[in-house]
């Protein structure tokens, strides 16, 4: 008889054991659910702008932990924060022909880089770029032109990889501009700021430096705050 209470006792305890605790069960949820939000789908803009600022981005990274999204109003220069589908809105509208009444600031946590994109015109259609600041410095640390043309041959040349090098490293002025475009068989100043055009292309290269000289100029009270 002691034997049968013994064994009663330990299924009763094991019985015990096996119930789930509310919240154990609730703490499982919440860890499932954050998998979830770390693997899911990103839109396309917002990795596109993940991996610039964050090379080492992946898919299992969270997109929460690695950016804060704002909002500038060009018109009043107020900041605000918003959230990623926003963000990814205002991002898409940069091409777009029509100006831009906002913009999307991308913050890279814990780092002073941020990821500004401006917005321009070229030969052909809209041109755009993301720039990854430090917000510290204004020194360019990447630059990555975009285009939407309707001949394929001007836009392209414009995120030509040699273009793009020579804005690199340089320090933006919020006050003036900071690039000025000469003919490539001029010799290059020494201070780094004068840019060589595209060949065949001084359309589109003229749109590119206005674009980046305008655009900076335009999170100037944000930068300044910084």
């Amino acid at each position: 008889m002691k034997k049968i209470k013994i064994l009663l006792m330990i299924l009763v305890v094991l019985g015990w054991n096996c119930k789930e605790n509310p919240k154990q069960t609730e703490q499982k949820n919440e860890a499932v659910k954050e998998v979830i939000q770390t693997t899911t789908d990103l839109p396309d803009t917002i990795k596109e702008i993940a991996l610039f600022a964050s090379p080492t981005f992946t898919d299992s990274t969270k997109i929460q932990d690695l950016i804060i999204f704002k909002e500038l109003n060009t018109s009043s220069g107020t900041i605000s924060n918003i959230d990623l589908e926003r963000a990814g809105e205002l991002y898409k509208k940069l091409a777009t022909r029509g100006q831009a009444t906002s913009l999307p600031i991308f913050e890279v946590k814990e780092t002073d880089l941020v990821v500004l994109p401006v917005q321009g015109v070229g030969f052909g259609g809209a041109i755009w770029a993301k720039v990854l600041l430090d917000k510290k410095t204004l020194e360019i640390k990447n630059i990555a032109f975009e285009h939407k043309a309707e001949s394929e041959g001007y836009g392209a040349a414009v995120s030509e990889k040699t273009f793009e090098d020579q804005f690199l490293g340089v320090k933006i002025n919020l006050e003036e501009d900071t690039f000025t475009l000469q003919k490539a068989i001029e010799k290059a100043n020494d201070d780094g700021h004068f840019i060589d055009g595209i060949s065949s292309a001084t359309m589109t290269s003229k749109g590119a430096v206005s674009m980046l000289n305008e655009g900076l100029r335009k999170y100037g009270g944000y930068l300044k705050g910084n």
